[in-house]
């Protein structure tokens, strides 16, 4: 499958994790405060932007 079409394998991860996360707390599974939604929101965009920098820096060494 052409991941690439769509944004990528790590782009589809992320908003597959933060779907998740949004339906979970939808369902009142996640604390009602909103904490560990905040959490997981903040984990996934942070993994996110250190895999584009890993990947950047891993283009800049191959050249």
């Amino acid at each position: 499958m052409n991941f690439e079409k769509y944004g990528g394998r790590r782009y589809l991860l992320c908003w597959g994790s933060l779907i998740s996360a949004d339906v979970l707390q939808w369902f009142g599974k996640m604390d009602l405060a909103g904490l560990a939604w905040g959490g997981a929101v903040a984990l996934t965009v942070g993994a996110y932007i250190a895999g584009n920098v890993k990947q950047k820096q891993n283009e800049g060494a191959a050249k």
